[in-house]
């Protein structure tokens, strides 16, 4: 059993490991609470986007608009959204894996926001055409220049698809790793589920003329999308990492507490050894 001065070192160490986590978890909860109303706010415009953007398609006379066709390419684009710093559970480790098995047997490009991301195209010796800047503070102006890239080299022909890779907050306790596709645009989906709702159904008022909103509202689209995956993301890590220093923060406190109970054992027990050697010790002066 282990001496009651190092059981007393341990103790202290675990005590300021603890304090550590507890201020990791209070500055994670008070960005994860911003991160969450952003995303869960940006969530009715991207539907209603989404909406109006299918309502247009059906109105629309012109031919089909190239951010719609199909390319006759079989590489694939693949923007991978993760973090900068680890103690985010398995945040990281579940995008990977995703990213990993959509992957095989794909001949696929990636471009990446996030070190964790970027280090696991580069580890795995695949091709990475970008990495964008994965900083704190989302702005609006930043999914537009990831969108308007990701958006070129599918009309140059480049890759032939395009997807996103991202961790979707589903609450505090969950995010689940979700690919979604980006390019070419795909309205089928939504059509239905819009047509069951007969919004195809309800009129709209268009000005100045369908063929004009609708290159407007396409490359829109493109820029919510990749802007709300973004805010997702932010969310996500920011949630996992909150209940991953709320856990450490829990475990260090159980710790600290067997120590505790260790170091009183450790130490009763050479108290009651001294006390026997001091009455074998005066039974044997008798």
């Amino acid at each position: 059993m282990a001496n009651t001065r190092e059981l007393r070192r341990r103790i202290k160490s675990v005590k300021n490991t603890s304090q550590i986590t507890k201020a990791m978890q209070m500055v994670a909860a008070t960005k994860m609470r911003r991160a969450q109303t952003q995303a869960l706010g940006g969530r009715p415009y991207h539907g209603a986007l989404s909406k109006a953007l299918v309502k247009l398609l059906a109105q629309s006379k012109e031919e089909k608009h190239p951010l719609l066709s199909i390319k006759q390419n079989n590489k694939v684009g693949v923007l991978l959204l993760s973090t900068d710093k680890s103690l985010c559970g398995a945040l990281n480790t579940n995008l990977i894996k995703t990213a990993q098995n959509f992957s095989q047997g794909k001949e696929v490009v990636f471009y990446t926001s996030g070190k964790k991301g970027r280090n696991f195209v580069v580890k795995t010796s695949k091709e990475l055409v970008a990495d964008f800047e994965n900083s704190d503070t989302l702005n609006f102006q930043k999914a537009i220049q990831v969108s308007k890239l990701l958006s070129q080299a599918f009309l140059k022909n480049e890759v032939g698809e395009i997807f996103i890779i991202y961790p979707h907050f589903v609450s505090t306790l969950r995010q689940e790793s979700l690919v979604t596709k980006l390019l070419p645009i795909d309205t089928l989906i939504e059509s239905e589920e819009i047509e069951s709702n007969h919004i195809l159904h309800s009129e709209f008022l268009m000005e100045p003329n369908a063929k004009q909103l609708l290159e407007y509202t396409l490359y829109h689209f493109l820029e919510i999308k990749v802007y709300q995956t973004m805010l997702e993301t932010k969310a996500s890590e920011h949630s996992a990492r909150m209940i991953a220093m709320q856990n450490a923060t829990n475990n260090a406190k159980e710790l600290v507490s067997d120590l505790t109970l260790a170091y009183n054992q450790t130490r009763q027990e050479g108290i009651t050894n001294e006390l026997l050697e001091i009455t074998s010790a005066l039974a044997a002066l008798e």
